[in-house]
């Protein structure tokens, strides 16, 4: 996904960065050579938390791409494309995707909607 850094918040042992997209702004965790501000980058998403519907999980009525903030975490609202009986899913945010794990039946081919406080960032370097 292409995001546009516009801060960069160094900690100890880790970073995050407030990015910007076509589909919202948000604030996630970097992984990698630190990110210079006000610089675009392609960027991979990766989540390290499990859905529950009804609990980080929900099915949305509106078809409708986006990303922000509820409170501390992450929300990304997508097109379902594909689930596993795994549990192993693809969420569909514009032109990209990103991998995520589900605990309950959820039909693919929906619009959901994901929160997570776990959501890094990784520059893919194209």
């Amino acid at each position: 996904m292409k995001i546009k850094v516009e801060k960069l918040n160094e900690f100890c042992e880790n970073s995050t960065v407030s990015f910007s997209t076509e589909y919202g702004n948000a604030t996630a965790n970097w992984d990698g050579d630190l990110p210079e501000e006000g610089k675009e980058y392609f960027a991979e998403i990766e989540i390290g938390e499990t859905f529950v519907l009804g609990t980080n999980l929900k099915l949305c009525d509106e078809n409708k791409f986006s990303i922000g903030m509820e409170k501390e975490s992450v929300f990304l609202t997508g097109f379902l494309e594909s689930v596993e009986k795994d549990g192993y899913a693809v969420l569909r945010v514009g032109d990209s995707i990103v991998s995520i794990e589900i605990m309950d039946a959820i039909p693919p081919e929906s619009f959901v909607m994901v929160i997570s406080n776990e959501v890094t960032l990784f520059d893919v370097k194209y």
